[in-house]
């Protein structure tokens, strides 16, 4: 009975399940990841080739200037997508072709993940 007349108080609004707290707002992030781009191929780095979308939100937000980069595409996104070592997974050389046999596990948490 005591079960019952809880369900009811609390589904007619008598009785709050928890105080409603405030939900920090989470931050916009945006990560830019371009293909055979060198660092003085953007505007704010002071080239002669015209990126004002860059170059603005490399003025109105963070710029992170101090990372590792791999030589090609096929480490870069498996270090970009695991946030580990593209060694770890075999994948610290080349390019992964469209009809090769290895990769990253299917079962591998990648960046996106929540």
């Amino acid at each position: 009975m005591v079960f019952v007349l809880a369900v009811s108080a609390v589904s007619l609004g008598w009785m709050p399940l928890a105080a409603a707290q405030p939900v920090a707002p989470r931050p916009h992030i945006v990560h830019i990841v371009s293909d055979d781009h060198g660092w003085k191929d953007v505007g704010f780095h002071g080239s002669d080739i015209k990126t004002p979308s860059p170059d603005q939100l490399a003025q109105s937000g963070t710029r992170l200037e101090q990372f590792y980069a791999q030589p090609m595409c096929t480490p870069s996104r498996a270090a970009l997508m695991t946030g580990r070592y593209p060694h770890r997974y075999g994948l610290q050389t080349l390019v992964n072709p469209s009809a090769g046999t290895y990769g990253l596990a299917t079962d591998e948490w990648l960046l996106p993940r929540p």
